[in-house]
């Protein structure tokens, strides 16, 4: 391969990239993540020639760009919260609307005893996980349906020093959990896009995220939230709380059915887009 300065390498990535909807970004973000560059350091090196190996590297990710395979799947990495996280298909890519739920929960629960927290189909961890560093005294269980997903999980917990304050279980919903465990705080962003939602999805969500969990049953979009729902209470301690992430005028139903599972003090907050985003409700 032909060694190239830097800054014309990265133009015509942009180039190659057009059809997409940031594709000056996209081009710098495969370049950084690639080469391990930051910003700073990428403005000052940029009439400096790009490696062979870095060359060959970022053409690899540039053709999986133009496919429409999302830059964290490429990279391996996605910045969620304080942190990043491993992630592969096998797991959501963490959202920034998802970050209103750790909020949330985080300034609803006892920063003074060592809480216990559930989260329910976890997926790379990025909820339990951001959840116990904003909770230095909690531990947690994380359950999933997917090993490869908890595989995943497993790398995170390791990498942010967390192993042994979480417990990863293959698990759908609280099949796995004992009768008897309780919990502060539940919490979960389950599979809530409707079936037919799916052709309108973008060619990154949809043609590459992993459908088991973005899809709900194909007759009910509010499924996952009512098989959780349905035995939330005898896993809640007293007082304890249950915060979902919901998807687009999901919140008012999921908020009935927080309500008809026995739960009070029922919340509904917006992400920043304004769109009704979370619903948190207490045991009393």
């Amino acid at each position: 391969m032909t060694r190239l300065l830097i800054a014309p390498l990265i133009k015509a990535a942009e180039d190659r990239l057009s059809h997409l909807g940031s594709p000056a970004q996209d081009a710098e973000m495969l370049f950084r993540g690639i080469t391990g560059m930051s910003r700073a350091a990428l403005l000052a090196n940029s009439g400096e020639v790009a490696s062979t190996e870095d060359a060959e590297r970022f053409e690899e990710a540039l053709r999986r760009r133009e496919g429409h395979e999302p830059i964290q799947y490429i990279l391996g990495v996605a910045a969620f919260w304080r942190d990043d996280f491993v992630v592969n298909r096998s797991v959501l890519i963490p959202r920034l609307e998802t970050e209103i739920l750790i909020e949330a929960v985080a300034k609803r629960t006892s920063h003074s005893h060592a809480a216990a927290l559930l989260d329910l189909g976890t997926g790379s961890g990025c909820i339990v996980l951001s959840l116990l560093r904003e909770l230095p005294l909690a531990r947690a269980m994380a359950v999933d349906r997917s090993a490869s997903a908890l595989e995943v999980a497993a790398e995170n917990a390791r990498r942010l020093g967390l192993t042994s304050r979480v417990a990863l279980r293959l698990s759908r919903w609280f099949d796995a959990i004992e009768p008897g465990s309780t919990f502060d705080a539940i919490v979960s962003n389950p599979p809530y896009v409707a079936r037919g939602d799916q052709a309108e999805l973008p060619r990154e969500v949809r043609d590459f995220e992993p459908e088991m969990a973005l899809f709900a049953d194909a007759s009910d979009d509010l499924s996952s939230y009512r098989e959780i729902t349905r035995d939330v209470v005898r896993h809640l301690k007293p007082a304890g709380l249950l915060a979902f992430e919901v998807g687009q005028g999901q919140a008012s139903g999921v908020a009935d059915l927080v309500a008809a599972a026995g739960l009070g003090s029922i919340e509904i907050l917006d992400d920043l887009a304004r769109i009704p985003r979370v619903v948190v409700g207490r045991r009393p």
